[in-house]
């Protein structure tokens, strides 16, 4: 009985940590960016020893909310919620589970990007077409397949965040991300998936504040990435099990 109090005490311990530095992230007593106190002065607070704080912070960290950040300057940081990983590395669980396909994903993107992309043509500020034409420049002008793609990423999820709906630019920097390491996975730097000009094609109708253009020029293209991300996705499931069973 005693033994098992004590268990129950380490595990109340636990979750009051995991939950106290959540609600202060949550009523943002602690903001993006901002550095938690170091485990030390953290576990003093508690009343617990380090490693208790360590495994909290883990579990913080895996569920998006935190950071971890090398260096002199480094630390636990709280994470920009909005740009969570957390999703991306669900994401590909699932996939690699087979409890979701690449089609599933490919789908809410074509219900999502082409109305993104409609309201960035009606909604975007000039400075803010500016940098969405940058990605374009920057990715036609790339020295590598990888560099290329980071930046067409950085374009899918600019539009989205023109769009002025946070909730379709959070959904789409979750996709996109994993999306991302699913090209990392499967390692292949002389493919590139895009139609070239493609991505000139939907600045261009942003650009000039044809929403329906730019709609249908979104809408298009994403249909085509589904063919393609599709027909990668079995060789993307076999790597995967492979590392698995290392």
């Amino acid at each position: 009985m005693v033994k098992g109090a004590m268990a129950k005490s380490v595990s109340l311990k636990f979750d009051d940590i995991i939950t106290r530095i959540k609600r202060d992230i949550l009523l943002q007593h602690y903001r993006p960016g901002d550095s938690l106190p170091r485990e030390e002065l953290l576990a003093k607070e508690f009343g617990v020893g380090r490693a208790l704080v360590r495994e909290a912070l883990g579990v913080l960290k895996a569920q998006g909310y935190l950071e971890a950040r090398r260096g002199s300057s480094g630390g636990t940081f709280v994470c920009n919620l909005l740009q969570s990983q957390g999703i991306s590395t669900l994401l590909a669980d699932l996939i690699t589970m087979r409890s979701m396909s690449i089609k599933h994903l490919c789908d809410v993107r074509i219900l999502i990007e082409p109305e993104a992309a409609r309201m960035a043509a009606l909604e975007a500020t000039a400075p803010q077409l500016e940098q969405l034409g940058e990605f374009v420049h920057n990715g036609r002008t790339a020295n590598s397949v990888r560099e290329r793609i980071n930046f067409d990423v950085e374009f899918h999820n600019k539009i989205c965040e023109l769009s002025g709906n946070p909730f379709f630019s959070f959904l789409m920097r979750s996709m996109m991300a994993f999306l991302q390491q699913f090209l990392e996975v499967l390692d292949d730097h002389t493919t590139y998936l895009h139609d070239k000009d493609m991505h000139s094609a939907l600045f261009d109708a942003i650009s000039a504040r044809d929403h329906q253009q730019a709609y249908e020029q979104m809408y298009t293209h994403v249909v085509v990435m589904k063919q393609r991300f599709c027909k990668l996705e079995d060789e993307f499931l076999n790597r995967q099990a492979r590392e698995l069973r290392r």
